[in-house]
């Protein structure tokens, strides 16, 4: 993540050091096996349930606003 944060660091300084302090968290899925990367990083199993809550409160109508 360094050398895209050193690219951004001249037009947006505050983003870059956003970047700079978020490296650890946003990598900390490496400590684990690799062979968990897939699921950990992934972000489409919470997309599924999230769609499926929606797909079924939509159905039951109670929730009439997003």
């Amino acid at each position: 993540m360094a050398p895209v944060a050193d690219q951004l660091r001249a037009r947006l300084p505050k983003l870059s050091a956003f970047m700079d302090s978020a490296e650890y968290d946003v990598l900390a899925f490496m400590t684990f096996p690799r062979a968990h990367w897939a699921q950990i990083y992934s972000s489409n199993p919470l997309e599924r349930l999230n769609a499926e809550i929606k797909r079924r409160t939509n159905v039951v109508g109670i929730f009439p606003n997003d």
